[in-house]
Formats: structure tokens, C-alpha cells, sequence
């Protein structure tokens, strides 16, 4: 019996055209600027643009060119989207800091925070603990003897906040420069000094113990609009204490909190409010 032409015998056939795997990884020239997923054809593309960010709303056109996109500054910020990874993908922040690295960024994160009679002021005005050397901190300390461990995943949703700050620090690693990770170090590690002073104004008998060392993250949205208009700029100043720019700083801690919602440590999402 003659066999079907395109039937499983003719595998080895090279005259017979294949369809293309999904998983195939060479050829895929086209990348989307929002998500920065790259696909093997542009209409692949277009059809994943449209599904995935311009929405399903239907304009009455017909088939044809696509429209061309209205607004090059939306696309621009969405390139480096603050509630993904794209958001590192920003020149200025993009690279690698290996585990070795870490240990390094880590010591200098807290001499920048710590260290010297100016810091030490500025801290007390916050209400900040004071630490003398690294192996006092807490939290520095424990993520300096980690092992920075990139492929572990954390999946107790109930673990500690300073064991989840650690994993998001290291996951991080991979998409920062070390001037850049260094910087983002200081901020996890000002954002969490930050939930500990409010928790021990809350409960004044329980100053021994960190509040990030012994709670979840579940309420970690709470503490982000006090971070932000409290803490770091208390009067609205787009430049405080700790040299962050503002714009930078709401941009991280969506960063944050949207990862810890993407890995199901909090069943809430951020809402700033940006105060003047």
C-alpha cells in the first residue's frame, strides 16, 4: 500500500516542510519592546501585542497593516516597566552581579547607610537603628552569610519578610549592574527598617524581636505609600536623605511589592499615592 505523503514515515524525508516549535529558539528576531518576549514572525508579534497590551477593544478595521502605535512615550515607559524584571533592563541598571559580587555590594550598601557621623544623624531623624559594624545587623548580616542561590525558590508564602527580601536581592542579581545592585540593596534594606519602626511604635513590649524576622509578608502593601511620602520624603522633596530620586523610589517599591504578589507572598496589589 503506497504511503500518504506528510504521514509520521516521512520524517526523514528533507522535502516535507515542518511547523515550527514553539520552543524553538533560533530565528526569533522579533521582540516585543513591552515584554521583551521575541517571536519567530511579526504577525506572531503583532497578534501578541494586540492580545497582550493594546487591549481587546475593537476599533472597526478590517485586516491590514497594523496601526502604528500612538503614543511612543507610553511605549517607552513600558519598555522598562517597574512591575516586572523589564525594569532593570534601563542602561544605568542592566548587568550581572555574581555571588561574589553580592558580599562585596552588601559591605559597601552598609557603609553607605551606616557609617560616619552624617549618616549616623540623618538615621536618628528617621529613628533608625544604629550599627556599628555589619555583623549587628540583622538583616545584612544574614544575607551576607547566604548563598546567594539564585535557582532556589521560596515556596512557603508564609515565610519571614527578611527571607523573602533575601530572595527577591539574589533573584534580582542577575538583572543588576554591582553600582546598581548596591543601590537596590540599600533600599530593600531602608524599606524594611522602615515596616520595623512602625511595628515597634505598634507593639513597644516587642523591641527584641524584628518585626520583618518573625511576620509574613502578607500586609507588605500597607507600608508602601508611609515608605514613600513618610520616610523618605516627608515633605515632599523629590530628593531625600538617602539620594534616592523620587520617581526612582515609587518605581522600586512597585518593583517589590509586585514581585511578592507575582510569587503569591501577598494577596494584594500596590496602589501609590504620590503626594505634592
Amino acid at each position: 500500500m503506497k504511503k500518504k505523503s506528510g504521514s509520521i514515515n516521512d520524517e526523514n524525508n528533507p522535502n516535507i516542510s515542518r511547523r515550527r516549535s514553539r520552543n524553538q529558539v533560533e530565528g526569533r528576531t522579533h521582540t516585543c519592546p513591552t515584554c521583551l518576549k521575541s517571536y519567530l514572525s511579526y504577525p506572531a508579534l503583532y497578534t501578541h501585542r494586540k492580545l497582550k497590551h493594546m487591549g481587546n477593544n475593537n476599533t472597526g478595521r478590517g485586516r491590514g497593516r497594523p496601526k502604528k502605535d500612538q503614543n511612543e512615550n507610553i511605549i517607552e515607559k513600558n519598555r522598562y516597566n517597574p512591575i516586572n524584571i523589564t525594569y532593570f533592563a534601563k542602561e544605568g541598571r542592566t548587568g550581572k552581579t555574581t555571588p561574589k559580587e553580592i558580599d562585596e555590594c552588601i559591605d559597601n550598601a552598609f557603609l553607605d547607610l551606616y557609617i560616619d557621623d552624617e549618616n549616623i544623624k540623618r538615621n536618628d531623624a528617621r529613628n533608625m537603628k544604629d550599627y556599628q559594624s555589619i555583623e549587628e545587623h540583622p538583616f545584612l548580616i544574614k544575607f551576607k552569610m547566604d548563598n546567594h542561590d539564585i535557582y532556589k525558590n521560596v515556596i512557603n508564602i508564609h515565610e519571614t519578610i527578611d527571607k523573602i527580601f533575601i530572595d527577591y536581592l539574589n533573584k534580582m542579581s542577575v538583572f543588576c549592574d554591582k553600582k546598581y545592585f548596591t543601590e537596590l540593596i540599600k533600599f530593600v534594606t531602608l524599606f524594611r527598617e522602615y515596616i520595623n519602626i512602625m511595628n515597634r511604635r505598634i507593639d513597644n513590649k516587642n523591641n527584641n524581636q524584628e518585626y520583618t524576622d518573625i511576620n509574613d509578608a502578607e500586609n507588605i502593601a500597607n507600608y508602601s505609600n508611609g515608605f514613600i511620602n513618610k520616610f523618605l520624603y516627608p515633605k515632599g522633596e523629590d530628593n531625600d536623605f538617602f539620594s534616592f530620586v523620587k520617581d526612582e523610589s515609587i518605581d522600586l517599591v512597585q518593583n517589590i511589592c509586585y514581585w511578592m504578589y507575582d510569587n503569591n507572598f501577598t494577596p494584594y496589589k500596590i496602589i501609590l499615592k504620590d503626594k505634592k
